[in-house]
């Protein structure tokens, strides 16, 4: 099965996918860059840092990143920042990283999505800091608006094409552990080819597009899993339905849904253009089948590889974010 995240962003969910006897592999297709306007988050924490917000609502742990590091590069941290603020954080893995940052968490709503938040935090009238990623959805900002709060949505960070540009690459989290072998989009086609159908399991509504675009070449039988609601909707709006989606981000919660998903009809990518970033020719012999591991369960492939193809680089970034249904 294949995580679209980098393998060093992926070890906790390898560690619960290994468990149940799964071959796990890692195609990075996004990664984080810093805001086009990083004055304007600049603006947003000094505003933070003098109690003009009643609340600082953090969505992502990408988020805690961006804000961390253009504070830290600037003036101060964004502990300084939110010293005298509440602060409310979407996600058990948002609340940690706040708190490895020195920022302490007033509200973690036990439904991680925009809905449980708009739910937890209740209705109100004072000023509201929401930093986000440039594709993040409008819901959460329309929803407090329409709670009574007065929000100022900045941006806090970009989701672009992997790799992101060094120079602008936002500095994350490397997850401690084994990281799951590295693939690259024509290795996906070569496994495909051999008549591998993998569980494929996207991170954020950016990996579905992503996945289209870098895997277009095909034909390409799957089967979808979501990290959540966001993420499964822009996987329908893909024509694809999920074989299953994750009750909540967290390793254990994924593993059940790529066992669920692996029950399912896989679906097929059609022939497109040329794989994304590849050399390879777009037809040739089909390469020989990998081999097969020993200790599939019944409900998996059990053609899945037990190590990655040559191709595929092994080195792991500098930085890497968190679990979690974001942009």
């Amino acid at each position: 099965m294949i995580v679209l995240r980098h393998p060093a962003r992926a070890v906790r969910i390898a560690d619960a996918l290994r468990a149940a006897a799964l071959s796990v592999f890692a195609l990075p297709l996004t990664e984080t860059e810093l805001p086009g306007d990083v004055d304007a988050v600049l603006k947003g924490l000094t505003a933070l840092a003098r109690g003009e917000y009643r609340w600082l609502v953090v969505t992502s742990g990408n988020t805690v990143q961006a804000l961390d590091a253009i504070g830290r590069a600037h003036t101060a941290g964004l502990a300084a920042a939110a010293g005298g603020t509440r602060v409310a954080a979407v996600g058990s893995a948002t609340a940690r990283l706040l708190e490895d940052a020195g920022v302490a968490v007033d509200l973690v709503p036990g439904d991680a999505t925009s809905a449980g938040l708009l739910r937890a935090i209740g209705r109100g009238h004072e000023r509201i800091l929401l930093p986000q990623a440039d594709l993040a959805p409008d819901d959460l900002r329309a929803g407090l608006t329409g709670l009574g709060w007065r929000v100022e949505r900045i941006e806090a960070y970009r989701t672009v094409p992997y790799p992101a540009h060094p120079s602008r690459r936002v500095p994350g989290v490397v997850q401690d552990g084994v990281p799951p072998p590295l693939l690259v989009p024509v290795d996906v086609v070569g496994l495909a080819t051999a008549g591998v159908q993998p569980a494929v399991v996207f991170t954020a509504p950016s990996t579905v597009q992503q996945f289209r675009e870098r895997l277009a070449a095909g034909p390409l039988a799957f089967h979808p899993v979501a990290i959540g609601p966001t993420t499964a909707a822009a996987l329908r709006g893909q024509g694809w339905e999920p074989g299953a989606t994750a009750t909540g981000p967290t390793p254990s919660a994924i593993r059940a849904a790529v066992l669920e998903a692996f029950g399912t009809e896989p679906v097929t990518l059609p022939s497109g253009r040329p794989v994304s970033g590849s050399t390879a020719p777009p037809a040739g012999p089909a390469p020989e089948p990998p081999p097969e591991p020993t200790s599939a369960p019944t409900s998996a492939p059990t053609s899945a590889p037990t190590s990655a193809p040559t191709s595929a680089p092994t080195s792991a970034p500098t930085s890497a974010p968190p679990i979690g249904d974001q942009p």
